[in-house]
């Protein structure tokens, strides 16, 4: 398919025609079952197909074409993503695009696929990382995972990680993604920062299952030693 036209809606639902040709049966099963979203339908395109889509679609109209997009299908908003993706943007017109899609996030594939690690935000970290603050106050709890994971990808740094911990600490969500997010930051500090994130579990400051949760993915990690693994356990909240 040609992607240099210029997008109206008749072109866009050949599109998504086109894409129904690359339905994998067994893969649409397979993906519906662990993204676990009602709320869109799954075509079973495979996500390297998409990315090559998403390619060419970012190197031309990629604006008309997110116009038309309907994020009816799980492929339309995987695509959305991997266009952002793909755009060599700066870091201000970066952030807008994610905050635009953020409304379309409605499970944990789209969620932590845009939150991916973004070469822009080296240089401007301060600004993003207050950002990111302020989606961390939203009702919307895919928008608070989506920051957390950004931080999480992004800013567990020596200059943020006292900040993080406050983060962590504030999270006060119910929802099973923000606290599953909330637990995997703490890890992933922990893996980068032991000795500090130590005597932060040690103070079991944190909601019984979050800390928990925690000391479970951090002793998943292969970055960590038995012996570590071992004393870790001992911090489990009981």
């Amino acid at each position: 398919m040609n992607f240099k036209y210029s997008w109206n809606k008749q072109k866009y639902e050949e599109f998504i025609n086109y894409l129904k040709n690359f339905t994998n049966l067994k893969y649409k099963k397979f993906n519906s079952k662990i993204v676990n979203d009602e709320t869109l339908e799954f075509i079973g395109v495979k996500t390297l197909i998409l990315r090559k889509i998403a390619k060419e679609i970012s190197k031309n109209n990629y604006l008309e074409f997110l116009n038309f997009n309907k994020h009816q299908y799980f492929e339309e908003c995987m695509i959305h993503v991997f266009i952002i993706v793909y755009l060599k943007l700066n870091y201000s017109d970066l952030m807008n695009m994610l905050k635009n899609f953020i409304p379309y996030i409605s499970n944990w594939a789209l969620c932590d696929s845009a939150a991916k690690n973004y070469s822009q935000f080296i240089e401007n970290q301060d600004i993003i990382f207050n950002e990111i603050i302020e989606l961390l106050q939203s009702l919307n709890p895919w928008e608070v995972r989506f920051g957390l994971v950004l931080i999480l990808n992004n800013f567990v740094n020596e200059k943020f990680i006292h900040k993080i911990l406050e983060i962590c600490k504030s999270i006060k969500s119910e929802y099973y993604y923000v606290k599953l997010g909330n637990a995997w930051l703490i890890s992933e500090c922990y893996i980068k920062f032991p000795e500090i994130m130590k005597k932060f579990l040690e103070s079991r400051i944190l909601d019984k299952w979050i800390q928990n949760k925690a000391i479970q993915k951090i002793k998943e990690s292969l970055r960590i030693s038995k012996r570590e693994k071992e004393l870790i356990s001992k911090l489990k909240i009981v």
